[in-house]
């Protein structure tokens, strides 16, 4: 039987969010970004993903339901700034084909605490 040794990360962004070149980096590294889901799209996937990103640009409205649903999942989640909106945006988190990017994200949700909230 075949292993799937590869991590699954779910973004939730604009479509300019993810470029074929930021997939093919991460994929380079054992990890498939899925998405970008809109931050309202509870029909477009699964919820078997082992983490999530979220767009920074998205509005507080918009934000704070998806988070529920991702605690309510005990999926863990960061933000991100896009590189294409690199130095517009704050954030410490750039989602962009750099390894440094991608290692500083993937160490934030390796860091979090994954189990059942109440």
């Amino acid at each position: 039987m075949p292993v799937n040794d590869r991590l699954t990360i779910a973004v939730f962004g604009k479509k300019d969010a993810v470029t074929t070149e930021i997939v093919s980096s991460w994929s380079e590294i054992a990890i498939d970004l899925v998405g970008p889901y809109t931050a309202t799209d509870d029909n477009g996937h699964d919820w078997s993903f082992a983490s999530a990103i979220i767009d920074v640009r998205y509005e507080p409205e918009l934000m704070v339901p998806l988070m529920n649903e991702l605690e309510a999942k005990a999926i863990p989640y960061i933000f991100f700034v896009p590189s294409c909106a690199a130095g517009s945006e704050q954030g410490p988190f750039v989602l962009s084909t750099e390894s440094e990017d991608i290692w500083h994200i993937v160490a934030a949700l390796s860091a979090q605490e994954r189990g059942t909230t109440h």
